[in-house]
């Protein structure tokens, strides 16, 4: 019969394998979400000899700015990610916003999504942009007559989360912003949060990829490939590419005796 000692021992050991394992599958692909939301005055290039231009019919030209940076993990057999390419992940935003000074739990609710075609996990920093024009922060946030709340104020108010997903609706990384607490606070608050916004107050489609906005004209190579709406990505197979084939960890030479 097994003795207590080596009872407990063996009790241990598969606790602790089963914590590893749980520990790994929960582990998110692309780490280090951050997210970062503001209002900002759009780039205006330089035009010489330009005609007369138009009245402005914006007080407050500023559009609301979210940044994402996030960090795909290089693919490793002992790790959450596999692959060295992901195609067509989808990245969702939601940002709530406050509709009254004197009520807290009034909020409205801007949302939007893209398709990134294809993500390298190569372990660096990657950034994804979204906006909300000035003229949908007009119309939606100042919702009362009376209602007025400066850039600095309304950022601080902001509730902003974004899921990345891949093709199959498989999680791969989430981030906030304004929300405190740890990973799992932070996804229970803002839950909870989503369920006081009536459904009159959400505004679909409010985010615009960066492609459509005067954001457009900064350099490609600092983003991944926003996906076309019409276009269908192909099941197209990852050939093995220096640098970015699955990593296998080094074996740890044994001490000789």
């Amino acid at each position: 019969m097994m003795n207590g000692t080596v009872k407990r021992i063996l009790i241990a050991a598969a606790l602790t394998a089963s914590s590893l394992l749980f520990g790994a599958g929960s582990r998110s692909v692309f780490s280090r979400v951050k997210v970062d939301a503001r209002l900002e005055k759009p780039p205006v290039p330089s035009v010489n000899n330009s005609p007369q231009s138009a009245q402005r019919i914006l007080a407050e030209p500023h559009w609301l700015v979210v940044r994402v940076t996030f960090h795909p993990q290089i693919p490793r057999p002992d790790g959450p990610n596999y692959k060295t390419y992901i195609d067509g992940v989808n990245m969702s935003i939601q940002a709530l916003f406050p509709l009254s000074r004197s009520n807290s739990d009034e909020s409205g609710l801007f949302k939007g999504e893209q398709t990134l075609w294809t993500v390298c996990c190569d372990g660096k920093t990657h950034t994804a942009m979204m906006l909300v024009p000035p003229q949908l922060l007009h119309r939606y946030v100042y919702m009362t007559e009376d209602y007025s709340m400066s850039r600095s104020s309304f950022r601080t108010a902001l509730r902003v989360g974004v899921v990345f997903t891949d093709s199959a609706g498989q999680e791969l990384g989430r981030g906030y912003f304004g929300v405190s607490g740890n990973a799992a606070k932070q996804e229970e608050s803002f839950e909870r949060l989503l369920k006081r916004v009536a459904p009159q107050c959400v505004i679909e489609g409010a985010f615009w990829e960066r492609e459509a906005t005067p954001w457009s004209c900064m350099p490609p190579d600092q983003f991944d490939l926003v996906k076309p709406a019409a276009v269908k990505i192909p099941n197209a197979p990852v050939p093995p590419r220096d640098g970015n084939s699955v990593r296998v960890p080094k074996r740890v030479p044994r001490p000789r005796p």
